[in-house]
């Protein structure tokens, strides 16, 4: 819910709840968004079907490279613009507002124009050090980065106002719809990894005007343009994001450092290789469901761990940390248990034709999954620390991270093959969250953690116990038995969930995911 620019200061219980429901509105908001992005999970099924996998290993490969050109164009301004238009809001300066907002994109196409340039005379010698033919693939993929780094802006600037819905249409609905248009048309003419590039391209220029658009409902774009004749805080925003960029390249690396890794490290003949990495890439990709929940909860949460540190609140803060950290729980532990289940037949289906590398592909999902899971409960460290000013903070916690992800690569790919690249992925991950935790904690004094989020585990164990039985007495075949066990697991979670009783903030949750379906009945009923 967006509040007014110059509205009264709410009483503690009240502004309490108000931001309870716009963390519940907000989240359900983007995780619909985000499994609205499923479509990008087509979009590998298209590729991998349409142009084989070793095209799709070639994409990977160059994709890897070209987001992390993307990351460090956008120049960490989706979160910049967010710090610095809500401290603008709660000072009552809408003029300010504009200034921001032009610092931003001046910031942006400075950022994104030298990243471009760099890619465009490095695409050569990146090709050539992987030794294989992606450098016009990276040059066109880099060519999308201005255009989505002021479509950052753009969602941004919404995102101040805690409005969530339209960073969910234009990032996880136009963007990877797109992508997936452009993939089929690619597959059926047989343009190969340039054709997919190019989809790249149309995408982001695509996310870019449906951007302006929605800023446009809000704030006036010429307005923001007249303000660069100004004195602007472009200096303070670009210290202020030089951490933040530093950190979202650390963390784009380390998304894609097992991939980049296994595309160097793996023995074998190319096509080998590249189908590996394709079969690899696919279990990561299902397995990063398991952030979905986190990576919507995010955006709304940061304009209101910035507002709760500009006032100190951190009381206040730690409280909306553990609800939130309850919700993540309560959406991933069934989540999880869905891909553990039917992560066999998903990978059968996508990587069909590659059955040599199935079982270890199957393996490396479940280690990933699990440390996915788990790390959802840390990633939402990241925004308190930079919203309270400790951007530097997060910079070195993802900087001992990739060390660590990197040495622990080098040593298991080689031994363990794709397996080797999960593990070192997990145990990263895990031991750079127990640091998070530990900053918070002697920082802030708050944890993520409450005595209520032991209620979804305990359901949880008895589900699992009750998928184990039905798993055990189902009959033969592999849909009876899938149907069966996660049927049972899901019925029993859900009622143990009820059985040891809701807390507020989960009632809160479900009230509002229930609106929207309260909202159609009603209108049906009220019809002839």
């Amino acid at each position: 819910m967006t509040q007014t620019l110059n509205a009264p200061p709410q009483a503690p219980q009240a502004a309490a709840e108000q931001d309870l429901k716009d963390l519940a509105s907000g989240g359900l908001v983007n995780l619909v968004g985000k499994l609205g992005r499923l479509s990008r999970a087509a979009f590998m099924w298209v590729v991998a079907l349409l142009c084989g996998l070793e095209v799709k290993g070639l994409f990977d490969t160059a994709w890897s490279i070209a987001s992390l050109i993307q990351r460090l164009g956008r120049f960490g301004l989706q979160v910049t613009v967010v710090r610095f238009a809500v401290a603008a809001r709660t000072a009552g300066d809408q003029d300010q507002v504009e200034r921001v907002l032009a610092a931003a994109l001046r910031l942006g196409t400075l950022a994104s124009g030298a990243v471009l340039l760099g890619a465009w005379l490095a695409a050569e010698r990146i090709a050539a050090f992987y030794e294989v033919p992606i450098a016009g693939a990276v040059r066109l993929m880099a060519l999308a980065t201005p255009f989505l780094t002021w479509a950052w802006i753009f969602v941004a600037a919404t995102r101040a106002l805690r409005i969530m819905r339209y960073d969910v249409y234009v990032m996880s609905i136009a963007g990877p719809l797109l992508l997936l248009a452009g993939s089929v048309v690619t597959g059926l003419a047989g343009w190969g990894l340039d054709g997919l590039a190019w989809a790249n391209l149309v995408m982001a220029v695509g996310s870019c005007l449906l951007a302006v658009h929605y800023f446009g409902h809000f704030y006036s774009l010429r307005g923001c343009l007249g303000r660069l004749r100004q004195t602007l805080p472009w200096g303070s925003m670009g210290r202020f994001s030089l951490p933040v960029t530093a950190t979202d390249t650390i963390y784009g690396v380390l998304s894609n450092l097992d991939v980049l890794m296994l595309s160097w490290l793996l023995a074998g003949s190319p096509k080998e290789v590249m189908a590996q990495v394709g079969i690899y890439a696919l279990a990561r990709n299902i397995a990063g469901a398991m952030l979905k929940a986190p990576q919507s909860l995010d955006p709304i949460f940061s304009p209101i761990a910035s507002e709760l540190s500009a006032r100190d609140q951190h009381h206040a803060l730690g409280h909306r940390f553990a609800a939130i950290s309850g919700w993540i729980l309560t959406i991933n532990l069934p989540m999880c248990a869905a891909i553990l289940l039917a992560g066999d037949a998903l990978l059968q289906v996508l990587g069909q034709g590659q059955a040599a590398y199935l079982h270890a592909g199957l393996e490396a999902m479940g280690v990933l999954c699990i440390a996915m899971m788990a790390q959802g409960l840390f990633t939402m460290v990241d925004p308190v620390l930079t919203m309270a000013g400790r951007p530097y903070l997060n910079m070195f916690n993802n900087c001992l991270w990739l060390a660590l992800n990197a040495l622990l690569n080098l040593w298991l790919i080689p031994a363990l093959g794709m397996a080797g690249a999960a593990w070192a992925a997990a145990l990263s991950a895990l031991a750079a969250g127990a640091l998070r935790l530990v900053q918070l904690y002697l920082i802030h004094h708050i944890l993520p953690f409450s005595r209520s989020q032991l209620k979804p585990l305990l359901a949880a164990l008895a589900g699992t116990l009750a998928g184990w039985l039905c798993r055990e007495v189902a009959p033969t075949g592999a849909a009876w038995s899938l149907a069966l066990t996660l049927g049972a697991f899901l019925a029993v979670y859900g009622a143990a969930l009820v059985a040891l009783g809701l807390s507020p903030e989960d009632r809160l949750m479900l009230q509002r995911a229930k609106a929207p379906f309260n909202r159609l009945f009603g209108r049906l009923e009220v019809k002839p």
